[in-house]
């Protein structure tokens, strides 16, 4: 995935593609009426919420996802839904969460998932 390859940084997204950041920030207003690092941030979070709700710890999150280090992720995660990374995690048993309810795919949009070819596009 583009945004998870640029480590959820537009600027690199975009001299992935290879477009301009200009051209990039044209593409992300026209098709999902947001800023392209609004987006990342969303998408970036409600990977995260699918990761804890499989049971990763939040090492492991920060780790795969490349945010700064635990407590910046568990900062922006709270701000974002409201609560701690691991008051989403299993717990007994139970099972996983399938989304969220604010994050980008729990709002019923398809899913935003931009690729090379896209962007090229623009």
């Amino acid at each position: 995935m583009l945004a998870k390859d640029a480590k959820f940084r537009p600027g690199v997204m975009a001299a992935l593609c290879p477009i301009s950041m200009r051209q990039l920030e044209r593409f992300f207003a026209k098709h999902f009426n947001k800023a392209p690092r609004a987006w990342t941030r969303e998408l970036q979070l409600d990977m995260a919420l699918r990761l804890i709700s499989q049971g990763w710890s939040n090492k492991a999150v920060v780790e795969e996802l490349g945010f700064a280090n635990e407590s910046h992720f568990c900062h922006e995660f709270k701000k974002f839904y409201g609560a701690s990374p691991q008051s989403f995690a299993p717990v007994y048993g139970n099972q996983p969460v399938n989304g969220s309810g604010t994050g980008v795919a729990g709002n019923g949009a398809r899913r935003l998932l931009v690729t090379h070819r896209e962007l090229r596009r623009v």
